[in-house]
C-alpha cells in the first residue's frame, strides 16, 4: 500500500521516458502501466524497422523468445512511442523525464534534455524509483571496479543466507545488460527483505537525497571523465551513494584506495573499512592468511583466503567488501564462508576459458579501465599476452604502459583512441608489440608468435582491453564468440 500511495505522484502526469527501447526505460514503462499510470509518452532515436534490433541488443538477460513476448508486450501498451521521427516530439511539456543513466552521452538529446533539466523540469532514472519505492532495505555497490564481482559476491552469501533461514526474500538488480530489473516485484517485497543494487556514477548524478542501509564503494580511480567533466565531479557523484545515511546505517570504504579512505574521513559516523594490506584496528582485513573482522576490540575469523577460490588481490578487495556487508547484516561466519567458496566468478571478468598446449587463456573483456586491466596482469607471473585496446573514456594510460612494460612479453592492440594512448606508453624495444584490425588478425599474430618462441606451461594469455566496446567492436560483431576465436589456436603444437 505505501507504493501505491507513493506513486501518486505520477497520476495526471505528463510523463515522457527516454530510451524506451532500453532495458531501464521499458521496465520504467511496464511498471509504471502496471500500477494504472499511462500518461506516457516513450522516445526512441531508432526507426520503427530498426527497434526490435535495439531491443533485442539492450535486453540480453532474456532468452530470444522472451525477448520477443517482452517487446511485443511494450509495444501493445496503452502508451504513445516516438520513433526516430518524432523523436523527442512534445518533450517540452513532460511534468516528469524518465532518461537513461548516459542520456547526456547522445547528441540526438542536446541541448533540448539538457535546457529541460536547466529549466528545473525533474529528471529521474531507475535507480530513483528503487530508491524512492524499495520498502526494505537496500544494499547498493558503486565504484571505479569490482563493483559488478562484489555486488554478486553480496547476492551468493545472502542467497544462502535466504535458504538457510527462510526469513526473508532476496532480490538482486545489477548495472548490465545481463541483468533483470526488479521494479516489477516491489509491490512483493516486505520491510524485512533485502534488494542489492549494483549502482553506476551516472545514476548517482540525479540524486532523490536517499541513501542505502549499506552502501560499498569498492575504489574510485579517474574513470568516466568525459561523463562527468572533472575527477572532483566524478568523486562527488559517488559520493552521492553515502551522503544521506543516517544513524545506524553503514558506507563500506576501501582503505587501500586513497580517495575511499579519504572518503571515510569524510563520513565517519557511518564509514566502515577494509584492507588488503594493513591490519585495522577496527574492520575488515587480512591476517595471517586469513579473513579477520574486528569491531569494538572482538575479532572473528571468517575464512582462509585459500577458500576463496577467485584469482587477483583486487578480487580479495572485493570479497572484503562483501563478508563486511555480510558480517554487518548479521550474517554467521560459517553461510558468509560457504558463500564466498562457491563463488567461481562472472562472465568476461578475469575468467579461465582453455588450456591449449599449456597455454591458459582467461576472458577479461569486463576490464573497461586502465586499473581493471592492470589488476588482472597483476594476477598472473610474467609470461604474459596482453590483447588490449578501444575506446578512451578520459583515463591516464601511463602506469598500464608500465605494468605492460614490466609483465608483458607480446602486446596485441585493436584500434581506438584509448589504443593510441597505450601506444604512446609502450617500450617497444622491450615489448614485442603488434597492431590489429580483427579478432582474425589477431588469432594470426598469435599462431606466428608462437612458432617463434617458447612460452613454456605457465603462459598466460589475458583478453583484458583497459578501454571500452571492445566486446561489442571486435568479438559480438565478428559472428563468433570469444571461447570460439581460442579453439582456432588448438591446431598449434
Amino acid at each position: 500500500m505505501l507504493i501505491v500511495e507513493q506513486l501518486k505522484q505520477y497520476k495526471n502526469k505528463n510523463i515522457h521516458i527516454v530510451g524506451i527501447g532500453g532495458a531501464e526505460g521499458s521496465a520504467i514503462a511496464e511498471f509504471l502501466v502496471s500500477n494504472c499510470i499511462s500518461s506516457i509518452t516513450g522516445h526512441d532515436f531508432s526507426a520503427k524497422a530498426d527497434f526490435k534490433k535495439a531491443f533485442f541488443n539492450t535486453h540480453l538477460s532474456l532468452k530470444s523468445k522472451e525477448r520477443d513476448e517482452a517487446l511485443d508486450h511494450l509495444l501493445n501498451l496503452p502508451i504513445k512511442i516516438n520513433f526516430k521521427d518524432h523523436y523527442l516530439e512534445n518533450i517540452e511539456e513532460a511534468d516528469v523525464v524518465f532518461v537513461s543513466q548516459v542520456w547526456f552521452k547522445y547528441f540526438q538529446n542536446m541541448p533540448i534534455l539538457e535546457n529541460l533539466k536547466d529549466n528545473r523540469i525533474p529528471f529521474k532514472t531507475i535507480t530513483n524509483l528503487y530508491f524512492e519505492l524499495s520498502p526494505c532495505q537496500i544494499i547498493s555497490v558503486t565504484g571505479t571496479n569490482g563493483k559488478t564481482t562484489t555486488a554478486r559476491l553480496i547476492y551468493i552469501i545472502f542467497e544462502k543466507w535466504e535458504k538457510e533461514t527462510s526469513q526473508f526474500k532476496l532480490f538482486f538488480a545489477g548495472n548490465d545488460r545481463e541483468n533483470l530489473q526488479v521494479l516489477d516485484k516491489l509491490q512483493d517485497m516486505k520491510k524485512e527483505d533485502v534488494l542489492i543494487l549494483e549502482t553506476s556514477s551516472t545514476q548517482l548524478l540525479l540524486n532523490s537525497d536517499i541513501s542505502p542501509h549499506l552502501g560499498v564503494i569498492t575504489n574510485i580511480s579517474p574513470n568516466h571523465l568525459d561523463d562527468h567533466g572533472s575527477f572532483e565531479n566524478y568523486l562527488e557523484a559517488k559520493k552521492n551513494l553515502i551522503r544521506y545515511q543516517k544513524k545506524g546505517d553503514f558506507a563500506v570504504l576501501n582503505y587501500d584506495n586513497k580517495s575511499t579512505r579519504k572518503i571515510a574521513a569524510e563520513f565517519r559516523g557511518n564509514a566502515f573499512l577494509f584492507s588488503a594490506q594493513k591490519k585495522l584496528e577496527e574492520g575488515c582485513f587480512i591476517r595471517d592468511s586469513e579473513v579477520v573482522i574486528r569491531v569494538d576490540g572482538r575479532e572473528t575469523v571468517l575464512m582462509r583466503v585459500d577458500d576463496i577460490k577467485i584469482p587477483g588481490k583486487h578480487n580479495l578487495e572485493n570479497v572484503l567488501a562483501a563478508v563486511s556487508c555480510a558480517y554487518l547484516y548479521g550474517i554467521s561466519s560459517n553461510i558468509i564462508k560457504e558463500g564466498i567458496s562457491k563463488y567461481t566468478g562472472i562472465k568476461h571478468r578475469l575468467k579461465f576459458i582453455y588450456n591449449i598446449n599449456g597455454i591458459k587463456y582467461y576472458d577479461d573483456t569486463q576490464a573497461t579501465t586502465p586499473e581493471a586491466t592492470i589488476a588482472g596482469i597483476n594476477s598472473f607471473g610474467n609470461n604474459i599476452i596482453l590483447l588490449a585496446g578501444g575506446d578512451d573514456k578520459g583515463m591516464n594510460y601511463e602506469e598500464l604502459g608500465k605494468n605492460i612494460n614490466s609483465k608483458v612479453k607480446f602486446l596485441i592492440l585493436f584500434p581506438g583512441d584509448a589504443s593510441d594512448k597505450i601506444e604512446k606508453f609502450v617500450d617497444k624495444k622491450k615489448n614485442d608489440f603488434v597492431k590489429v584490425n580483427t579478432f582474425q588478425e589477431a588469432i594470426e599474430e598469435l599462431k606466428k608468435y608462437y612458432k617463434k618462441t617458447d612460452l613454456k606451461k605457465d603462459g598466460t594469455v589475458l583478453i583484458s582491453p583497459g578501454a571500452a566496446h571492445f566486446y561489442s567492436r571486435f568479438v559480438e560483431s565478428s559472428g563468433k564468440d570469444l571461447k570460439q576465436w581460442v579453439r582456432l589456436l588448438s591446431s598449434i603444437k
